[in-house]
This record gives structure tokens, sequence and C-alpha cells, in this order.
């Protein structure tokens, strides 16, 4: 027996005090509602209704558990709009995780931005260079860069971002221009200890994209302070354009190697599932990509 499906039909009888009334409202047969309600009765193992020829009536017993009825169908219609209209509404709170220049440079703006056109939406955004398990840790969605491994999460491409080698012109008059890969051997390359290939530079092959294994004295997890050591005048650093523009517009830097580098990275928002994606996660895709979009290239 379907107890929801009885109970409504219980509470259309009990309403409209006949069987061919409920029946016709319900698009059911006079026959069926009769059962529903006989199931019912024997489920409970009391008398609900008051059956004559002419009428039907509610007992004692029946009125009170039609009122409790029509709460529990109430509730269970309400929980029904509520959960429809979160999926067609950005509501709830969004856990975002993003690398943390990027994301407090890039991110950060466009969240206030989000979160004047969803008011229902809260936004917590999370800045680690360290990949999360979005599953793991809560996340609704994550922004990363470079080449994605093969994984069950969904990824959207959002933006582009070149690969960039740099020095102190103090250091390039000092050490020498490197005019090809090869030449890295004779300087110093500060090493992006997150990477895992972070002790080799990717450069355009004859055959396709090659690494450079480095060797180096200088590493940090923070690729904002690697390039803090290169404007120092420390090394060469390998960053991605937005690490170095400003550095490289103020002549703070200068790229080599320019037509050695590998063809741009993606920058991705990843979500666990294609399935029921919640509309706060749609909408934030949706609003991240076209922001970006309408961006100059970050070291233009």
């Amino acid at each position: 027996m379907d107890l929801l499906e009885a109970m409504r039909v219980f509470v259309a009888v009990a309403d409209a005090g006949s069987f061919t009334a409920a029946a016709e409202r319900l698009d059911l047969s006079r026959a069926m509602a009769s059962k529903h309600v006989m199931d019912l009765e024997a489920r409970l193992g009391v008398r609900l209704l008051d059956r004559t020829t002419r009428s039907v009536g509610v007992t004692e017993a029946g009125a009170a558990y039609a009122t409790r009825c029509r709460e529990i169908l109430d509730a269970i219609a309400t929980a029904e709009q509520e959960a429809t209209s979160r999926a067609a509404e950005p509501v709830g709170r969004l856990r975002v995780s993003a690398p943390s220049f990027f994301g407090a440079r890039f991110v950060a703006p466009l969240v206030a931005a989000f979160a004047e056109r969803h008011l229902r939406v809260g936004v917590e955004l999370a800045l680690d260079d360290k990949f999360v398990d979005l599953v793991e840790e809560g996340f609704d969605l994550a922004i990363r860069i470079g080449r994605l491994e093969d994984s069950s999460l969904v990824a959207s491409r959002i933006a582009s971002t070149r690969l960039m080698i740099c020095g102190a012109p103090s250091y390039l008059d000092r050490r020498g221009r490197p005019r090809g890969p090869a030449d890295l051997s004779g300087h110093e390359c500060l090493r992006y200890s997150h990477a895992t290939v972070g002790a080799a530079w990717p450069f355009d092959g004859p055959d396709g994209p090659e690494l450079v294994r480095l060797s180096s004295r200088f590493a940090s997890n923070s690729a904002e302070a690697l390039c803090a050591m290169a404007v120092a005048g420390l090394g060469l650093v390998c960053a991605p354009d937005f690490y170095v523009a400003e550095p490289l517009r103020a002549g703070a830097l200068e790229q080599v190697l320019a037509d050695r580098m590998i063809e741009p990275l993606g920058i991705f928002i990843v979500h666990p599932s294609r399935r029921h994606v919640p509309s706060k996660v749609r909408a934030f895709i949706e609003f991240l990509t076209r922001e970006l979009a309408m961006r100059p290239p970050f070291a233009a």
C-alpha cells in the first residue's frame, strides 16, 4: 500500500463527503478510491468513515486522523516547494577553494560582485596553493591552474594563463640572458616546491612539450615569494603571467625565452558531479567565466 497516496485519497473523501467526487478530483476510479480507504482502515484497525447509500461521514477517529494527514501532506508539499525553489534560485553557502595569489587578486573582488547579484548566497573563499579534496573537505568547487589529472571531477575552463620565465635586469646583466633552455644550467632557477614538476620547466620542443630539469639552491611553496626573490635579483622565476605582470610593466623584471614557452595553461573551475548541480554552483561558474573572459590578458 502507498501510505501517502492512501492519505491523500482519504482526506479528499473526507473533504468532499463523497467517494465519487473525490475520485473525480484525483482522477481515480471510485473503486480505487474506496480500496485506498479500506486498506488504510485495515492498516490502522479502526473505521475512518461511516458509509451509507446516500452519504459518507467521518468518524471521530477519522476526523482526528484527517487533521494529522492534512498536516503531513502540507509539510510534504512545503518541503517539495522549498527544494524546487532552491534548485531554481541560487541560495545557501558556497565553499570555494582557490590558489592564494590568484584567489586574493582576481576571485575575491568577483565574489563581492557575485554576492550583490545573489543576495541569498553566502561565499566562503579558502585560499591555498595545495589542491584540496573537494568531497572530503566539503567544498562546492575549486579553481585550479594548469593541466588537470584525470579524475571524477567535472572541469570547466574559464580562462587561460601563460607561463613566463623572468629575471631582474640587474641579474640578467650580471649572469647573461639565456638564448635557449640549455643555457639555464648556468643560472639560478627559483623552484616552486608545490609543483609536481617543480624541479623542471616546460618548453616547446621540436617534438612537442619537453621538460628541462633544473638544479636550484632556492625554492618556495609560494609563487609570489619566488617572484619577489626574482625582483631582488636572486635568479630566474617561471610563473604564470598574472604573478609577473606588474613587475614586468614596472621594468623590475624582464622576460626571457618567450619564443620557447609552451601553449597557455587553462584556468579551470572543478566541481564533484555533473548531476544535480546546485543552482548556486551553476550561477558562480557562469558569472566567473563571463567576468574573466571580459578582462584583458593578465600580462598585457
